[in-house]
């Protein structure tokens, strides 16, 4: 016999109103602020920008996996910023390009700490 009948909703009350999704969840946790110390100063920041400053920190100290990661970020938004937009030289453009295409082809590797 089959769990729901035919043309009768398994969730007849719907989805209460006010419930938030997955997205609204997301977006709400990175936008919180938490405590962090920068330069010996306690300061509040978003989670979502000491994520990025983390990951950014791990690249930073040759954890090739951060540094994919971090390398893979700054590309999507490469593509997505008018070249005037971009805060960085050509010059450093080529020689993130290069790192990047250099790591793919490495195998992640115990990181130097």
């Amino acid at each position: 016999m089959p769990k729901f009948r035919k043309g009768v909703s398994g969730n007849p009350k719907g989805r209460p109103k006010g419930s938030k999704n997955l997205t609204t969840l997301t977006m709400e946790a990175a936008r919180d602020q938490v405590s962090v110390e920068i330069d010996e100063k306690p300061r509040k920041i978003s989670a979502l920008q000491a994520t990025v400053a983390q990951l950014a920190s791990k690249a930073a100290r040759g954890d090739q996996k951060a540094m994919v990661e971090f390398l893979d970020r700054i590309a999507e938004i490469e593509d997505r910023v008018r070249p005037s937009e971009y805060p960085l030289g050509e010059q450093d453009v080529e020689v993130l390009r290069a790192a990047y295409e250099r790591l793919k082809q490495c195998e992640p590797a115990t990181p130097v700490e």
